[in-house]
């Protein structure tokens, strides 16, 4: 990792550090979406690294996210990622595109035995404010719904998303893309508040996405299908979480020629004030 990445993960460290534990962090899936919401007047602050490894070469990203619960069911978020592409000798970095989110949960019930069910749907819109090398260009706007059943011992999630693409100042348009998730994870060790917490997970997530277009024709090298598995954990303690996952493609079903992916990881830490 250069200099420049090094640097970059200062801010988001030193902000995790500044104020005293309030309440537990949520379960969620690491590559797909579940649907908790931050408590009202919430803050919460996050730091994740990506990686996506491909044949060709590799894609690494630095998200860092700000949310705020405007209600107990009503949550913004702010997430503005630092991005390196590498494919074979050519290496460019740089701030991608701001993403403004939120979530609204509308159904909520909790059970005496400790389960709850939960549903919210989702929007957000991608402003193409990043560099000329490490951005889209395009303005781009996602919608979708998430379901979540949680107990003691098990988790149950899934998702479905639809992300419609603009056009940038060279009239590409990247195709529109179907995204979905299915995760299925349990604790292991049944812990109290004050104890750390583990719940490990097996998740699937995919994306059917449409050919590109350049001034109006389709580009024949793009969009296709792709699905991927793999095991992620989250380790939370108060109001502190770690989150960890790797996955593999276990479908890629592309039209044309275009590079594979080999696997991708993910690693955060997150935190409410």
């Amino acid at each position: 990792m250069n200099q420049k990445w090094k640097t970059s993960l200062l801010l988001p460290a030193s902000l995790l550090l500044l104020s005293a534990p309030e309440v537990s962090q949520a379960h969620e899936p690491i590559f797909g979406i579940g649907p908790h919401t931050i408590y009202k007047d919430g803050i919460g602050i996050g730091a994740e690294y990506e990686k996506e490894q491909t044949v060709k070469g590799k894609e690494q990203t630095l998200n860092y996210d700000l949310s705020y619960g405007l209600t107990a069911d009503w949550s913004v978020t702010a997430e503005v990622p630092q991005k390196q592409k590498v494919e074979g000798e050519q290496q460019v970095s740089g701030l991608g595109d701001l993403t403004l989110k939120t979530k609204w949960r509308f159904y909520r019930k909790d059970y005496p035995e400790g389960r709850q069910d939960q549903v919210a749907l989702l929007a957000a819109v991608k402003l193409p404010t990043g560099d000329q090398s490490t951005g889209s260009g395009s303005r781009d706007y996602l919608a979708g719904i998430t379901v979540g059943r949680e107990s003691r011992t098990l988790y149950y999630f899934t998702d479905l998303r639809y992300r419609k693409n603009g056009t940038n100042n060279k009239n590409l348009q990247q195709g529109d893309a179907w995204l979905y998730g299915a995760s299925f994870g349990f604790r292991p060790w049944q812990t109290e508040y004050w104890e750390p917490d583990l719940v490990l997970l097996l998740e699937l997530s995919g994306k059917q996405q449409a050919q590109s277009r350049l001034n109006g024709s389709s580009l024949q090298n793009t969009g296709g299908h792709t699905a991927s598995l793999g095991p992620s954990f989250l380790l939370s303690y108060q109001n502190w979480m770690i989150v960890g996952g790797v996955a593999f493609p276990v479908r890629q079903a592309l039209n044309g020629s275009q590079d594979t992916e080999k696997y991708k990881i993910a690693l955060g830490i997150e935190r409410h004030l």
